[in-house]
């Protein structure tokens, strides 16, 4: 009975599922044993007197991808793995779509309900985030992929005219041109039109900064130049008359306030970039344009028209970002034109200059830095070469440097002998700083020869012919 039964069992458990079972367990088997390597116990000598473990050195090293696969980890991964570092994913990862605007003229349900492709319309959707966001560069390719799939499309309008004035913002004037004359031809009574106008507008400031540039700047702003603007101007403005609150508007008068800040039309430029600030208050760069406004002001010597400048950020935009910097500017330019505040320092490292008022008689320009502020680190050797070429004409040259977040006298004496600076450094406690309103570096003063705040500024704007004017 006992052999019967245990034979009864024996076959049962040879049943065709018991089989798969066991043959589903052996593949497991073997694909643990390809894991983990078979030769684990085995050593052998590597030559050099040292023992390797052969199955460190034959066994592949596995990572498991998000699609399932397996793939064999290259010679850094292992290294890194066994060091008890994660392997970096190095797959291509796809950026992130911009966010869709709101109230985009070139979204309305109106134009997105034509598309019948929804990739298509995602692709569009995209390129339209891209253009309302000012990133016309970005947005171009996009467009272009989009008007070689709008033949016969009802959506192509909207589409051309946003690589119309994408051509025209990345200064493809020629193309740009051919566009809007053809845009308009097809779409006469177009809604875009105040898109077109700017665009126009546009195409008529680049050919102006190519005049501009070809010229190099020398003797100011040519006529060809303040033509082309103005042409460029005109656009704007009658962009502005017909479509007050068409989004493109804003964008006219952004660089129409730049321009007029370029052609030393400073009262009129602060105007636009008012009415921008005033009119268009959602406009991403409103505040930068009457902040630009002040800065080309101050760079002018109109004090009066900066200061206005910085308080309209102040009265339009108070918790903007930009208004901080404004707050700042305004209490710079408080100095300009008063006594200069006197020097209060703990150590000279190079000549001492004593005081300001030793130094009656003679321009100074000051400039605020430390060694960890890297954009003062990128101005000091332009402060050394200002040094180097007016210092024999009377030009007094002073770096002031405040010791904190780690910085050192010690570390500050190293940092100009590593980098040849001879311009003579004075330690500030903070009281010099203070004086000069400074919150901010790398910031500049110029007291002129009569011992007056002429200029508190960006060291940058203090120009080579700024400076002769006051040797």
């Amino acid at each position: 009975m006992t052999d019967n039964k245990t034979s009864t069992t024996g076959s049962s458990a040879l049943t065709p599922s018991v089989l798969a079972f066991g043959a589903s367990m052996l593949a497991v088997g073997l694909v643990l044993g390809y894991l983990l390597g078979t030769n684990q116990g085995d050593t052998s000598n590597d030559g050099t007197g040292n023992a390797t473990d052969n199955a460190t050195a034959s066994a592949p090293a596995v990572v498991n991808k998000t699609d399932g696969n397996l793939r064999k980890l290259s010679p850094e991964e292992v290294q890194k793995l066994k060091q008890g570092k994660t392997p970096r994913d190095t797959s291509k990862k796809t950026k992130a779509n911009p966010p869709i605007p709101k109230d985009s003229p070139f979204l309305t349900d109106a134009i997105t309900g034509e598309f019948k492709d929804a990739i298509i319309l995602s692709e569009y959707k995209r390129a339209v985030a891209l253009f309302d966001r000012g990133n016309a560069r970005g947005a171009r390719p996009l467009l272009v992929e989009l008007e070689g799939k709008s033949n016969g499309k009802p959506w192509r309008e909207p589409v051309t005219a946003m690589l119309a004035s994408s051509r025209a913002a990345v200064g493809e004037v020629s193309q740009a041109r051919a566009d809007i004359a053809a845009f308009k031809a097809e779409y006469p009574k177009s809604n875009h039109m105040a898109t077109l106008v700017v665009a126009e507008g546009r195409a008529h400031m680049q050919e102006g900064k190519r005049i501009g540039k070809a010229s190099g700047g020398k003797g100011g702003v040519s006529q060809d130049q303040e033509d082309a603007y103005g042409k460029a101007i005109a656009s704007f403005d009658e962009a502005a008359k017909q479509w007050p609150s068409n989004p493109a508007v804003a964008d006219g008068l952004f660089n129409k306030a730049a321009m007029l800040s370029e052609l030393g039309k400073l009262e009129a430029a602060l105007e636009a970039a008012t009415v921008l600030g005033s009119q268009h208050s959602t406009y991403k760069n409103a505040a930068r344009s009457l902040s630009n406004v002040g800065r080309a002001a101050t760079t002018q010597g109109n004090n009066e028209i900066a200061e206005k400048a910085y308080q309209k950020v102040l009265d339009l935009f108070p918790r903007d970002r930009m208004a901080q910097a404004a707050r700042t500017q305004l209490a710079a330019l408080k100095l300009l034109g008063k006594e200069s505040p006197e020097l209060q320092i703990s150590e000279w490292l190079g000549d001492d200059l004593g005081t300001m008022a030793d130094l009656r008689g003679k321009p100074v320009m000051l400039v605020f830095w430390a060694t960890w502020c890297p954009h003062c680190r990128r101005e000091m050797p332009q402060l050394e070469e200002t040094w180097q070429k007016f210092k024999d004409d009377g030009l007094v040259v002073i770096g002031v440097t405040r010791n904190s977040r780690g910085q050192t006298t010690e570390k500050v004496r190293e940092y100009i002998g590593e980098n040849g600076i001879t311009v003579p450094i004075a330690v500030d406690p903070g009281g010099t700083s203070r004086a000069f309103n400074v919150s901010g570096i790398p910031a500049a003063a110029f007291v002129d020869k009569e011992g007056k705040v002429v200029f508190r500024n960006h060291p940058r704007q203090i120009t080579d012919d700024m400076i002769r004017k006051y040797l």
